[in-house]
């Protein structure tokens, strides 16, 4: 019996730990339809609740280590981050623990397999509301390997995604131990569904996509800069910030002529925020006199110190575009990780604050916590903004998020419900150089273009800048930070379909998921407690009501 357990084990952790979409599609494909029926299948061989457990819990945390391993990284955040992993990795490991211990081998009624699925996927849920809420890496992403998989998406979102795939292993567990032409269809059927529904939606919205002449023109820039290049780090000695927009007049010049509706730049692009008179007017005059030849595009004014707006206002004057960009800003006692965009030729600039903060990072959580941040640079906390900020562009209104907050669909949606025609994220992925965390990051992010039927622009400071239709396929992407490659310092010129359809997922969110878990989980609690409270007359279960 060790032997076999040992090969299940061994066998569903190569499948499920490689089922990442940048990794291995066919381990994607694979793993949604048996890989954890596999460990489960190597589980029940073990009398023990209490080992099955531990086995649950060593073996989801040692594939939640592998495809998390982007994380392990301190050369910005600190040794504290291997803490953190430690932990939460025991926490993801013991909340699958906990649900397999629902996993029977037979009778696995249907039920139970929906009450097991319900109660994974409302772990995975919930994790959104402890603190900032952790997002990454959801069972559902494994979907998201394939083209028509990740169009399940638009139906009940990522959380869906999961409970799909959690019902098709537990269905396929079914299988081993009560084996029927019947029940062979059905899974089948179930393990197929996501790619049939994505395969039909691909076909329709395509079809529709190409009658659609309605494209944005865009320039997405990629600074490509590290920390200790833009401020002071650790000794270093920076780029002076107007050598910082050096750069990116550089990288902006081959395209004047092009006419694009709208730039973009990444989260922090710059340093010092977005109003510090830290620019001499004539100094910025000279650069865009030697650029573009425009100096009278810059807006007009008496200061003789101009902040990175001002910047900002002069590339939007020059183009005739519309720009987007990320700095911070500052209200009095309040600081903000904001985004701006800056209209040609307008003295109005409007902003969208950040809603989702990293702790540790962008708030200071526990008090304990400011002497060891202090040694990383962090003093002080973000505020939260209060919701998501549609902006009206020339030519189409956008909702704009900063960081990993793209990563939560309940967040972006409300952006595509207020009116937005595309969604903009602008990323500063540097925290975690030479690592998988641009392209994780990505998929996660191109998830929420499927989930509202809206297309998607990215601006990273690192990678991936891209452009998604609202299919999620890939309009154009720069390289990106990899730990073979450093991330090239360019823009990236793309036509954008300005396509859009309405989704299940944006009209209910993650609502009829939550809703369906819940009944089917406390059904399946419910279940387990009226079995405790039975007992056995010669080999017969009673019910104390029957007793009496």
């Amino acid at each position: 019996m060790a032997f076999r357990q040992l090969l299940y084990f061994s066998l569903s952790f190569l499948v499920v730990a490689s089922a990442q979409p940048d990794w291995s599609v066919v381990a994607c494909i694979i793993a949604s339809a048996l890989g954890y029926a596999l460990f489960w299948k190597g589980m029940l061989l073990s009398t023990s609740y209490k080992i099955r457990f531990l086995q649950a819990m060593i073996w989801f945390a040692a594939v939640q280590a592998v495809q998390v391993s982007w994380f392990a990284s301190d050369k910005y955040v600190g040794w504290y981050i291997y803490l953190f992993l430690s932990l939460l990795f025991l926490a993801l490991g013991a909340q699958f623990g906990i649900l397999s211990l629902f996993v029977r081998k037979d009778p696995l009624s249907f039920y139970r397999i929906l009450g097991i699925s319900g109660g994974l996927a409302l772990f995975e849920w919930a994790r959104l509301h402890l603190l900032s809420g952790y997002s990454w890496n959801p069972v559902g992403i494994a979907l998201s390997g394939t083209l028509y998989g990740l169009q399940f998406a638009s139906l009940f979102g990522i959380f869906g995604m999961s409970f799909w795939i959690f019902m098709t292993n537990l269905m396929a567990l079914r299988l081993t131990y009560a084996f029927s032409r019947s029940r062979i269809a059905l899974w089948t059927i179930v393990a197929a569904a996501p790619y049939l529904f994505g395969w039909a939606h691909v076909a329709f919205h395509s079809k529709h996509m190409k009658e659609s002449p309605d494209f944005l023109s865009t320039l997405l820039v990629q600074a490509s800069i590290y920390p200790e290049y833009k401020l002071p780090f650790n000794g270093s000695t920076p780029l002076s910030p107007d050598k910082q927009w050096e750069r990116i007049l550089d990288m902006l010049l081959p395209y004047q002529h092009i006419h694009p509706d709208l730039i973009v730049m990444s989260e922090a692009v710059v340093p010092y925020g977005a109003h510090y008179p830290i620019y001499s007017l004539q100094l910025v005059e000279q650069y865009f006199d030697t650029y573009f030849n425009k100096k009278e595009a810059l807006p007009p004014t008496d200061a003789p110190y101009v902040g990175n707006l001002y910047w900002a206002q002069g590339l939007a004057n020059t183009f005739s575009a519309d720009v987007v960009l990320g700095l911070e800003d500052y209200e009095k006692e309040t600081a903000y990780n904001a985004a701006f965009l800056a209209r040609p030729f307008s003295s109005k600039v409007e902003r969208y604050e950040k809603q989702v903060l990293v702790p540790m990072g962008e708030y200071i959580p526990f008090s304990w916590c400011r002497s060891l941040l202090a040694k990383y640079g962090i003093a002080d906390s973000f505020t939260k903004g209060k919701g998501a900020n549609v902006l009206e562009t020339g030519r189409v209104p956008i909702g704009i998020s900063i960081c990993y907050e793209e990563t939560y669909g309940n967040l972006i949606r409300h952006n595509r419900l207020k009116g937005a025609g595309v969604l903009i994220n602008l990323t500063n992925d540097v925290w975690y150089p030479s690592s998988r965390l641009p392209i994780v990051h990505f998929f996660h992010g191109r998830m929420r273009a499927v989930e509202g039927g809206v297309p998607l622009l990215r601006s990273c400071n690192t990678g991936v800048t891209c452009g998604v239709d609202s299919l999620g396929r890939i309009v154009g992407m720069l390289s990106y930070e990899t730990a073979k490659e450093f991330s090239p310092a360019e823009a990236l010129p793309l036509s954008l379909p300005l396509y859009t359809y309405s989704t299940l997922y944006t009209r209910f969110g993650d609502l009829p998921v939550v809703l369906l878990s819940s009944f089917s989980f406390c059904v399946l609690c419910a279940g387990k407690a009226r079995k405790r409270k039975s007992f056995s007359i010669n080999g017969l279960e009673v019910s104390p009501l029957r007793k009496n």
